[in-house]
């Protein structure tokens, strides 16, 4: 019983790295919309954490400055990404927002010297959390499979002794 416990905890360590880390490297690697000069209207799914990427290709600097709105005009709160992880070593999350529950949005970015995207951002945080989940469960698991080895090898292998008898 103890081996079945021990590789369902293991199997569940796996789970709980790779349930987070699937949406966040399918975000990551997703292209988004380039951003051309002046305002760009986008459709996106609603009430998702969206960003803005900057790529320095030539890692010379830059400045930026950009706008978001909802579909009635108003401005769309645009905050500073935190501890991101990036996948390129040019292209950094610059800023990040939350789409409007219809989707629709209007920004404008001017990126002096880098290019100009906008698409999904993986949660950082709940990748984080399946990481130290993974590592609590998979601790557990690892630690209830050397006492399962242990007893089974520990124990005593059974004798069968057969007895007859002649009258």
């Amino acid at each position: 019983m103890l081996g079945w416990i021990s590789l369902s905890l293991l199997l569940l360590a796996a789970a709980a790295v790779v349930a987070p880390l699937v949406p966040y490297v399918l975000a990551a690697r997703d292209n988004g919309v380039p951003l051309g000069e002046g305002p760009s209207e986008i459709v996106a799914p609603g009430d998702r954490t969206w960003g803005v990427y900057f790529d320095d290709r030539d890692n010379s600097g830059y400045g930026e400055t950009c706008t978001v709105t909802d579909s009635t005009g108003r401005p769309i709160a645009v905050r500073d990404p935190g501890v991101t992880v990036s996948f390129s070593s040019t292209e950094m999350l610059g800023h990040v927002f939350d789409t409007p529950s219809d989707g629709r949005f209007t920004i404008a970015c001017h990126g002096e010297s880098a290019d100009v995207r906008v698409g999904p951002v993986g949660s950082l945080p709940s990748l984080l959390v399946g990481m130290a989940a993974a590592a609590l469960l998979g601790l557990v698991g690892v630690i209830a499979g050397s006492v399962w080895l242990t007893r089974r090898s520990a124990a005593p292998e059974a004798v069968v002794t057969h007895s007859s008898r002649v009258r």
